[in-house]
C-alpha cells in the first residue's frame, strides 16, 4: 500500500525511499490543479502530516513552509472555494456564489489550507488571552465596535447544558440563540450566534481537549480573538474549513429559530445577566438647586461682570484590556441609550411576532 502512494514522487530528483519509523503512508489525495497531498500516521502517537506534491515533486511538509510561489499557486486555487465563504457566513450573510464544497480531503491537509488561505487574505487577528477579559472592562474591538463593561467577562463564564446554547450578547446585552453547532473535530466544538439588534455574527468555541475551560470568543469583522486554549489560533481556520466542507450550513442558518420569550423557561440560558453599566446619576448638589431656584426668582436682576463658574467635571479615561492597537478605533463612550434593555428585548421581539 505505501509504495503505491508513494509512486512516482520525487524528492530532490530522486524516488521517495523509506520513511521514518512508525510512519505510514494512509491516503493520497487530488487537491487542485497539479497539487497533491499524502497523508502520514504515526502508528504510536497517531499523530498525523502532509507531503504537498506538484506534478509528482515533493515540495514540502507543511503549506506554509512552501516556496512562495509554489504556495501563491496552491492558495490562489484555493480562492473559488474560500472566498464566497469567508466574505459571507464567517462573519455576516450568507452569499449565494457559495456553491463549492469539499468533502474529500484529508482533515488535516484541509486545515493547513484553511488556515494558511485565511491568514493570508484576511485581516490578521488580535489575540488576547480571555484572563484579560476577568477585569471587567470595556473594550473596543478593532473594527471600533464597542463592548460595555463587564459584558466579555459575562459571556466567556457561558456553560452548556446539553440543550440550545442562549447567551447574552456583548454588544447588544440581547439573549442570542445559537444559530448551528460546529463539531470542529474531535478537537473543538464551535457555535455561531448571530445579534440581530447589532447585525453581527460571533462564536464561542469549546476545546474538547479541555472542556471545563472557559469558551474562546471570535468576532470575524473584529477581528478578535479572545482564548486561553493552546488551539486558540487556529480556531478561525477550522470554522471556515467547517464551513467549506458542509453545503447545508446555509439552510441551517436561514432556519434557525432566533430567541423568543418562551425560551427563558427552558433552563438553558447560560450568562444572561447583563453587567450593571456604570452611570454619572448623582443628584445635584443643594447649593445648585438653591442657585438655580435664585437665578430664577431674580431673574430681573442684572448679573454680576465676574460670575463665578464652578469647572467642569472631568471624565475619567475610559480603559480597556486590549493592548494599544496600530490603527485608530472608535473609543468606547457611555452615553445613555434610547432605550433600556428590556425596551429594546421588547423591540426585537416584536419584530419576531409580526
Amino acid at each position: 500500500m505505501m509504495t503505491s502512494l508513494l509512486d512516482g514522487i520525487e524528492i530532490d530528483g530522486a524516488p521517495a525511499g523509506a520513511l521514518y519509523p512508525g510512519w505510514v503512508a494512509l491516503q493520497r489525495q487530488p487537491v487542485v490543479g497539479q497539487f497533491e497531498v499524502v497523508v502520514f500516521q504515526d502508528e504510536i502517537s497517531r499523530r498525523q502530516a502532509c507531503w504537498w506534491l506538484e506534478n509528482g515533486i515533493y515540495r514540502g511538509s507543511h503549506v506554509l513552509a512552501l516556496a512562495p510561489p509554489v504556495q501563491n499557486d496552491l492558495l490562489t486555487a484555493m480562492d473559488p472555494l474560500f472566498w464566497p465563504l469567508a466574505e459571507g457566513v464567517l462573519g455576516g450573510d450568507i452569499k449565494e456564489d457559495a456553491r463549492i464544497f469539499r468533502t474529500d480531503l484529508p482533515e488535516v491537509a484541509f486545515r493547513e489550507l484553511s488556515g494558511a488561505w485565511l491568514g493570508r487574505h484576511a485581516p490578521h487577528a488580535i489575540f488576547i488571552a480571555a484572563g484579560h477579559a476577568d477585569s471587567g472592562e470595556a473594550l473596543t474591538c478593532p473594527d471600533g465596535k464597542p463592548v460595555a463593561e463587564g459584558r466579555m467577562k459575562a459571556l466567556l463564564s457561558a456553560k452548556r447544558s446539553g440543550g440550545t446554547l442562549i447567551v447574552s450578547s456583548p454588544f447588544s446585552a440581547l439573549p442570542v440563540r445559537a444559530q448551528i453547532e460546529m463539531k470542529l473535530g474531535a478537537s473543538a466544538t464551535a457555535y455561531r450566534f448571530y445579534d440581530e439588534a447589532e447585525n453581527t455574527v460571533f462564536y464561542l468555541v469549546w476545546d474538547e481537549t479541555a472542556p471545563d475551560r472557559r469558551p474562546s470568543f471570535y468576532y470575524p469583522k473584529g477581528p478578535l480573538l479572545i482564548s486561553d486554549a493552546p488551539s486558540g489560533p487556529l480556531f478561525p481556520g477550522w470554522i471556515l474549513e467547517w464551513f467549506a466542507s458542509h453545503s447545508d450550513h446555509a439552510e441551517t442558518i436561514r432556519s434557525a429559530r432566533p430567541f423568543l420569550p418562551e425560551d427563558f423557561g427552558v433552563g438553558q440560558a447560560s450568562s444572561l445577566r447583563t453587567p450593571k453599566i456604570p452611570r454619572d446619576d448623582r443628584p445635584a448638589s443643594p447649593l445648585a438647586s438653591t442657585e438655580a431656584a435664585h437665578s430664577v426668582s431674580t431673574s430681573s436682576i442684572p448679573e454680576p461682570t465676574e460670575p463665578q463658574t464652578a469647572p467642569e467635571p472631568v471624565a475619567a479615561p475610559q480603559r480597556s484590556f486590549l493592548p494599544e492597537l496600530p490603527l485608530e478605533t472608535a473609543p468606547v463612550l457611555k452615553s445613555e441609550p434610547k432605550k433600556g434593555l428590556f425596551g429594546r428585548l421588547k423591540s426585537l421581539l416584536d419584530r419576531h411576532s409580526k
